[in-house]
């Protein structure tokens, strides 16, 4: 036993390397609000996440870490989920589309598409150590941000160019079984992130900033996870999971070439949100199961961040993301169908309530409330290996943005009510969609 333990995690550990070193290399792009990425489980992704928190596949840990106990023996599952992105940003008014006749004029074009393909991998191992305890690990990539205009000298460019958010998260699990009814489990997150900002030149006379900015910075940050599942019953599971948040001091370079070039070392803080999701699966028939999801997410921890250092002057600011970020909301209902011992098909709709609302959307990240579309199967191969394979797409509610220019430290703020020209940067809107396709591998010892 104790040999075939050592060369099965011996296998695992080799898999999610392979995968750690795939994330590293890969383009990750936010579909989950702000900048938050939800593609890590094939399975889950075919109901649109509903049930995510209910245990019955090992994936379901990156929601809830009890449904470490969701398979007995040995088991790991890889995930990879391709994301096809559009971002029509359009800009139909402010001094940088006008200009200030006759001195300086507007720049060009007035609309870019800022979306970017990205792909997303995921991996988790589980192990029964005893007929009540299990331990697991889990690889995943919880944010994740990737947009870049075709076009780098659109009107839009002062504000943003390249927006780009990349995380690593490995999260070692413990699940303990205290009745056949109920377990719970907790796991630490141990979780690596990256940002990159960059903005463009412009006229000063267009705005307080002439000259272009970049800030490039990392850390690392220690959260937690928990959760429990409640099976009353075959035919019932309910999960309820928890994800901390993750405090993170992204230091790293910035650079402003005007007014006064700077090139200083600056550190960015900020917290990641926190999350509570709570999941059920119920056989309502022979061959028919119906799950549910809701989830709530805390960013509203996210106000103001700033990049500060003493190399950019006596304020010490360099750079200012006015973000002030409302809580989000995602509720999802699915379904499966059992059409043969080796195939099961499922379905889902979810709604997503974005934390970004119309009064503080910027170009940097254009979100908005979604509805997802989704359809998956697993096709069962052998007692050992089975396949999940999934497909969603997203639908994006209109999203307005509106950039005042009364503001110094490199930053923009957003419009408040009323905001009237001269007074404003840039306003517009953006017209985003999104299909995702996943295919997931799944292997029992």
């Amino acid at each position: 036993m104790r040999k075939f333990m050592h060369v099965s995690m011996t296998y695992l550990s080799g898999g999610l390397l392979g995968a750690g070193a795939c994330a590293l290399l890969a383009a990750t792009a936010a579909h989950a609000g702000g900048f938050g990425v939800r593609e890590q489980s094939v399975y889950y992704m075919g109901t649109a996440f509903a049930g995510a928190a209910s245990g019955g596949q090992i994936s379901s840990v990156f929601w809830n870490s009890a449904a470490t106990a969701a398979l007995p023996g040995c088991n790991t599952s890889s995930n990879y989920t391709g994301i096809f992105a559009s971002g029509d940003e359009s800009a139909r008014s402010g001094r940088l589309v006008t200009g200030v006749p006759p001195v300086a004029p507007g720049l060009t074009p007035t609309s870019a598409d800022i979306g970017q393909d990205g792909f997303v991998p995921s991996s988790f191992v589980t192990c029964q150590l005893s007929d009540r305890a299990y331990v697991g690990l889990g690889l995943n990539a919880p944010f994740g941000l990737f947009t870049k205009p075709d076009n780098t000298t659109w009107a839009g460019s002062p504000i943003a160019i390249t927006s780009k958010v990349f995380s690593v998260d490995i999260n070692p699990t413990i699940a303990y079984k205290l009745t056949p009814e109920w377990t719970v489990g907790v796991g630490v997150q141990i979780e690596y992130f990256k940002l990159r900002l960059t903005h463009g030149a412009f006229n000063s006379l267009l705005g307080p900033i002439s000259g272009s900015r970049s800030f490039e910075a990392d850390d690392w940050g220690v959260g937690a996870t928990a959760g429990v599942l409640w099976q009353p019953s075959p035919a019932t599971s309910v999960g309820l999971g928890y994800r901390s948040a993750v405090g993170i001091d992204a230091e790293g370079s910035f650079v402003r070439t005007a007014p006064g070039a700077v090139s200083t070392n600056a550190t960015g803080s900020l917290t990641l949100p926190d999350e509570v999701t709570l999941s059920a699966r119920q056989v309502v028939a022979p061959r028919w199961a119906v799950l549910g999801t809701v989830e709530w997410q805390n960013w509203s921890r996210l106000g103001n961040v700033a990049a500060v250092s003493s190399g950019c002057g006596a304020s010490g600011v360099c750079e200012v993301l006015n973000l002030n970020y409302r809580d989000g909301w995602y509720f999802a209902l699915g379904a499966e169908y059992a059409y043969s011992p080796a195939i099961l098909l499922r379905a889902g709709v979810g709604y997503e309530i974005s934390p970004i609302k119309d009064s503080n959307r910027d170009i940097l990240i254009p979100d908005s409330n979604r509805v997802f579309l989704s359809v998956g199967g697993s096709y069962k191969y052998s007692e050992q290996i089975s396949v999940d394979l999934a497909y969603s797409h997203l639908f994006f509610e209109d999203a307005p943005f509106c950039i005042a220019s009364q503001v110094g430290n490199g930053g923009s703020s957003h419009c408040n009510a009323g905001t009237q020209p001269p007074a404003v940067l840039l306003r517009g809107s953006s017209d985003n969609s999104a299909d995702l396709v996943a295919v997931g591998l799944r292997y029992r010892f």
